[in-house]
């Protein structure tokens, strides 16, 4: 095992409180009721499409793709107000780094934002950071893992992905690669081992931990 794709919110960084600060801003300007920061945390997970169609009121659906490029302005702007790495996981990041493994960061998030947080927060770091754009189709299926493999020029059998939510684990499942499922994430415990996560970790220096193990 010499290669770990990671998800980026709710796995890498806790970010719920700017993506949920700023749909409410896009909610508030159309004069919508807005939610609460626990909701967000079944809002996300599919991308800013999805989280915009689900924050919206049931009879303004009509409104995804315009409110969707309203957030995308003011998330560029907001990304990093209150987004940081979990407790200890800039640590574990380094020590892989340090210690020789691939690493790369596939997720849901628009490109443009995951590039300018992984880059701000962990420097140097990650060899690809892919994010959605209009050209690939999101998680859960596999596309961007393949291709992170493939640019590494790595074998899915050395590989594990890791991830807060089912989705991730259903990537995992769909890519042929292990997964890590992070309990401090979005979603808990339960919806990660439901998925059929092959780990469940508490603390991200479990995950250098399992790694290492395989390594062996």
């Amino acid at each position: 095992m010499n290669t770990l794709i990671f998800d980026l919110d709710g796995t890498l960084v806790d970010s719920l409180e700017d993506l949920a600060h700023t749909t409410n801003l896009v909610l508030e300007e159309y004069g919508f009721k807005t939610h609460e920061l626990e909701k967000y945390r079944h809002f996300v997970g599919n991308g800013a499409t999805k989280l915009i169609e689900r924050a919206l009121p049931d009879d303004h659906k009509d409104l995804v793709n315009e409110a969707r490029a309203r957030f995308d302005k003011l998330y560029a702007l907001h990304c990093l107000d209150h987004t940081v790495p979990y407790p200890g996981m800039k640590k574990v990041i380094d020590d892989l780094k340090e210690a020789g493994y691939h690493l790369a960061v596939v997720t849901n998030k628009p490109k443009a934002h995951a590039v300018k947080i992984v880059k701000h927060l962990f420097p140097d770091t990650f060899e690809y950071v892919f994010g959605n754009t209009p050209y690939q189709p999101k998680k859960p299926d596999p596309t961007l893992v393949v291709l992170a493999m493939n640019l590494m020029d790595v074998s899915k059998h050395d590989v594990f992905y890791v991830g807060d939510s089912d989705v991730d684990i259903q990537t995992a499942i769909n890519a042929k690669v292990k997964s890590i499922g992070c309990s401090w994430g979005f979603r808990g415990k339960a919806e990660l081992l439901k998925a059929g996560a092959n780990f469940v970790v508490d603390h991200p220096h479990e995950i250098k931990e399992i790694i290492d193990d395989r390594r062996k």
